[in-house]
């Protein structure tokens, strides 16, 4: 069954400013990491190395700081 997240996802310029230093690939695999994990609640399609990892929990940490300071008043959290 397809099931989508239903909170609004917030990721600003100052999130991805964050990650200009990194490599196009390792970008894209953070972002579709964020996306089967948060969003489509799908298994990851690859498997993050430590380094990545530590990378993706900040990135999400940072999303989800971010997505909560700007849900409408009375919506439920992204707390996961």
């Amino acid at each position: 069954s397809f099931s989508v997240m239903e909170n609004l996802i917030v990721i600003s310029p100052r999130v991805l400013g964050r990650m200009k230093n990194m490599s196009d690939d390792d970008r894209r695999l953070i972002l579709d990491t964020f996306v089967s994990d948060e969003v489509l609640h799908l298994p990851r399609r690859q498997e993050l190395s430590p380094i990545q990892e530590l990378i993706y929990m900040m990135f999400r940490d940072a999303v989800m700081r971010e997505s909560f300071r700007h849900q409408p008043v009375g919506s439920c959290a992204m707390i996961s």
